[in-house]
């Protein structure tokens, strides 16, 4: 990747990242939303001054509450002074849960506003709870206690269960990084996690590749073999009953207001071309590959996906964004199938540039990955790094991501999936 991916003209850009809170099924209840207002402003950390609550409206009436949270909870974060002088009417009581601040005191303000914010209808949760003199007035008026797995001991977070009267607060425990995390938080009596844990990759040495996985890893394998003709591509997918239901399901939705309803593969092949069905085909192929439905894995592969495919086709045209398009949606195979990347990787026909940075290896592809891996992680620093060292403007960033997650749950909920 050469030169500088220029960010549009338009100004206003807002950084905004999602962080899934998931139950203990290891599906998603809630995100919890991070804003920022622009790219020289400072993070604050999620918790929202009152001079950016501007930010959240902009960012919420741009890209849309459903869009970014598929319909879920919203974990929104506040700071004493939101809470006291005006929560922005664009969040919902019924859909959004108000987030307060680790250093909010819970002196009588603070109390009287939280019992008011309730009365309206807002759920409350305390982030990075840990009970004090300070904070033991919150727990009666919280929905939620979230707390931090590795910074808090586990004397501490009995204290914190022994303040809880027939399981209320709700407990939510953070930073749970490793299934052994997972599984020990389950045993304290916590309902809901966050943290990365879902994405690492379980691998069982040995392990078989279940039949329909293998199937759908050989589609997957033969969508992306270079230079595939248009009569390959239909040939490939009129034999798969439910590739072609949700192609047909897709094309033919609203969202693309044709004249005339597409009867068949090789109609949709001529009006939308061979590149945009074999990518929609390349997705619900990932999709196949889970054992799980509803699984954020592919959701975040999804989003991961058209965010480099777009940041990759801005400053390279049509095959830099097929190949963003591509790492994108490897990028978690590992932990969809539980095996070594390099083991999934002998499967699929991948070019040296796109193997080398699925492994790890630095080069402009992983760089760009990277940078989109940050930005969804609301490392926000890093991310800008990243993409200057990319040659990408970091100003391009949060319309690639706000884009990304419109077309993954148009494409998700056109087509079928979940």
């Amino acid at each position: 990747m050469k030169g500088t991916v220029k960010a549009p003209a338009s100004g206003g850009q807002v950084f905004v990242a999602r962080l899934p809170i998931l139950n203990r099924d290891r599906r998603v209840y809630g995100y919890e939303l991070l804003f920022r207002a622009s790219q020289h402003a400072d993070p604050g950390g999620g918790a929202l001054d009152y001079t950016v609550a501007r930010v959240i409206s902009d960012a919420l009436l741009s890209i849309g509450l459903d869009t970014l949270t598929d319909g879920r909870r919203a974990f929104v974060g506040v700071s004493r002074r939101l809470l006291l002088e005006g929560i922005p009417s664009v969040l919902p009581p019924e859909r959004v849960v108000l987030e307060l601040a680790a250093d909010i005191e819970a002196d009588a303000e603070v109390v009287t506003a939280c019992k008011a914010l309730r009365d309206a209808g807002y759920q409350l949760a305390v982030d990075d709870f840990v009970l004090t003199d300070w904070t033991a007035d919150l727990v009666p008026v919280a929905n939620f206690l979230k707390v931090d797995f590795l910074t808090t001991d586990p004397d501490t977070r009995k204290r914190i269960e022994k303040t809880r009267v027939h399981g209320s607060p709700v407990l939510i425990a953070k930073s749970i990084e490793t299934m052994d995390s997972f599984d020990q938080a389950v045993r304290e009596g916590y309902t809901y996690f966050q943290g990365f844990f879902f994405g690492r990759p379980i691998i069982t040495e040995g392990r078989e590749v279940p039949g329909q996985q293998m199937a759908n890893l050989r589609l997957l394998r033969a969508l992306h073999v270079p230079d595939l003709s248009v009569h390959q591509l239909e040939e490939l997918i009129k034999h798969d009953a439910s590739l072609c239901y949700r192609i047909l399901r897709t094309v033919n939705s609203a969202a693309y207001m044709l004249q005339v309803p597409v009867q068949s593969i090789r109609q949709a092949l001529v009006l939308l071309g061979r590149d945009t069905v074999r990518r929609w085909a390349s997705l619900w192929s990932l999709a196949g590959l889970n054992d799980q439905a509803h699984s954020e894995l592919v959701v975040m592969a999804t989003v991961r996906a058209r965010c480099c495919e777009i940041i990759a086709g801005s400053h390279g045209g049509e095959d830099a964004a097929s190949e963003g398009f591509l790492i994108g949606m490897c990028s978690l195979l590992d932990a969809i199938l539980g095996r070594p990347m390099k083991a999934v990787l002998a499967d699929l026909p991948l070019a040296d540039e796109t193997e080398a940075a699925l492994l790890g290896e630095d080069n402009p592809t992983r760089r760009m990955l990277d940078c989109v891996i940050a930005y969804e992680s609301a490392q926000w620093e890093t991310a800008e790094q990243l993409a200057r060292h990319a040659g990408i403007d970091p100003a391009v960033l949060p319309k690639a991501f706000a884009d990304a997650l419109r077309w993954s749950r148009e494409i998700r909920s056109t087509g079928g999936g979940h």
